[in-house]
């Protein structure tokens, strides 16, 4: 199901979305209500959390700026909410060589592509993708876990820290 972004909202996410998302972190409830209303038109969703709301907001601005979910990762997400425990999942696919896993890290989206041996990262080649989270993060990580390409990944605030 495509669902339509309100124009505003793309608005206000192609022309400065780290500063919409540095608006919002420290809104009330009620701030936060208004701006979804006034940003993506029509009612937020019901939640009585304003940390919940701030991030479904988050997610929505950059959505409309870097674009939503593949048609794969929603089957697969539909798929896994629907698993009963019973039978097993299939694995995720392979990384093949030319496929870009991107993340976004403390405000700003990280792309990184796969190559035939490695990954590129800003013009840097690394060896694993551990080594590639290790220099986006400044900390060591797993690299699968980072780009959530395995089960237990952090998930992360807007602005990168834990949420």
């Amino acid at each position: 199901m495509k669902r339509k972004m309100r124009k505003a909202a793309r608005k206000v996410a192609s022309q400065n979305l780290q500063s919409a998302l540095g608006e919002i972190e420290n809104l009330n409830i009620d701030a936060l209500r208004e701006r979804w209303t006034l940003w993506l038109g029509g009612d937020p969703p019901p939640c009585q959390s304003g940390r919940v709301l701030r991030y479904l907001l988050a997610w929505r601005l950059q959505e409309a700026r870097f674009g939503g979910l593949s048609l794969t990762v929603r089957q697969r997400l539909r798929a896994l909410a629907k698993a009963d425990g019973k039978k097993p999942i299939a694995p995720l696919p392979a990384l093949k060589r030319g496929m870009v896993l991107a993340r976004p890290w403390k405000g700003k989206m990280r792309e990184v592509q796969v190559l035939e041996k490695g990954f590129a990262y800003e013009g840097v080649v690394y060896r694993s993708l551990s080594e590639t989270a290790r220099a986006i993060t400044g900390t060591r990580w797993s690299g699968p876990r980072f780009f959530g390409l395995k089960d237990g990944g952090v998930h992360k605030g807007i602005n990168g820290a834990a949420a």
